[in-house]
């Protein structure tokens, strides 16, 4: 299976996957064209938009360039997409007109081969129109370093993902982690302000009943964790944010609505165990607010009971000795 963090349905254009070089892929397609002496090379990825370019061979024309898309009903491409792993070459004179886009006026033949996402699901495909070849089936096999080259870029970015989610969650409670929340939370804190909501920064920490700060066992964790979970909606981020502490982004209606949150939460885990006592705070801002995530983060926690400053002890002031008048 594909890491969560990646949606195959999106195009490598609209994504920051930093671990697939486009520009590598460009030179390949590059040198693939110069051995096939061809019209053009391209690499097509089968998106939910349909069947888009995400690179292509320096032209002379502007056909085949990336960002082109073409629509997911074309059966060309369904056919090479879906191809065996060594591959197709196919004689476009077996296509009606009017079943190719005009791009595809002059290209007479296209040598293909299928590009896998690392679970075998269908990426694309790696094209060449018009390859100039005596032995078509002797010369396809050329092909295949270049589409094993590919496929290892899709595995590294999988990879890269997996080790990515790993660091950015708690092992004890599956949540997101101190690092996994400041990765998240702004990115979904700009999407509510785009859409006009709402947002709170909500801190809890279990105390012992004397209101001191205790150090949780697994079950306690995962317990709060858990109650958390249940609580927020799906648009919503949570984190694990320390050993005692855990930290919510809640998009909300009002600030009404952050306190039944931590009310709620409070009174689950009374009834799940009564020995455990809850400590929450929070910061709230509105859409027209420019606050950071960061300074409120702070302002939140900063009103947690543990985060407060000791109060210094008092002295006793000495009584002084009653004066015997007589």
């Amino acid at each position: 299976m594909l890491p969560e963090t990646i949606n195959p349905n999106l195009s490598l254009l609209d994504s920051d996957n930093q671990q697939v070089n486009l520009t590598r892929w460009m030179h390949q397609c590059e040198l693939i064209n110069s051995y096939y002496n061809a019209n053009t090379v391209f690499i097509f990825q089968k998106t939910s938009a349909g069947f888009e370019i995400i690179v292509s061979a320096i032209t002379e024309t502007p056909q085949f360039t990336a960002g082109t898309l073409y629509p997911a009903e074309l059966e060309l491409f369904k056919q090479i997409q879906n191809s065996q792993p060594d591959g197709l070459y196919q004689n476009l004179g077996s296509f009606m007109l009017d079943d190719l886009p005009r791009d595809f006026d002059g290209i007479q033949h296209i040598l293909s081969r299928p590009i896998a996402w690392p679970d075998g699901s269908q990426f694309g495909a790696l094209c060449v129109l018009n390859p100039h070849m005596a032995d078509p089936l002797a010369n396809a096999a050329m092909l295949e370093p270049f589409q094993i080259l590919l496929q290892q870029e899709l595995s590294l970015l999988c990879q890269n993902h997996r080790i990515e989610s790993l660091s950015m969650r708690d092992q004890e409670t599956g949540m997101l982690n101190h690092y996994g929340f400041l990765m998240m939370a702004p990115r979904q804190l700009n999407l509510g302000r785009r859409f006009g909501a709402h947002a709170g920064i909500i801190f809890f920490e279990l105390l012992s009943p004397d209101n001191t700060p205790i150090p949780l066992e697994d079950n306690h964790h995962r317990l709060l964790g858990k109650l958390i979970q249940d609580t927020i909606r799906t648009a919503d981020v949570a984190a694990h944010y320390n050993t005692t502490q855990f930290v919510v982004l809640a998009f909300v209606d009002g600030e009404r609505d952050i306190q039944h949150i931590m009310k709620r939460v409070e009174k689950q885990l009374e009834q799940q165990n009564h020995q455990l006592k809850l400590d929450a705070s929070y910061s709230f801002f509105t859409p027209e607010s420019s606050a950071k995530l960061a300074p409120m983060m702070e302002l939140a926690r900063g009103k947690l009971d543990s985060m407060q400053p000791p109060k210094p002890e008092v002295e006793d002031t000495p009584v002084k000795p009653a004066i015997d008048s007589s």
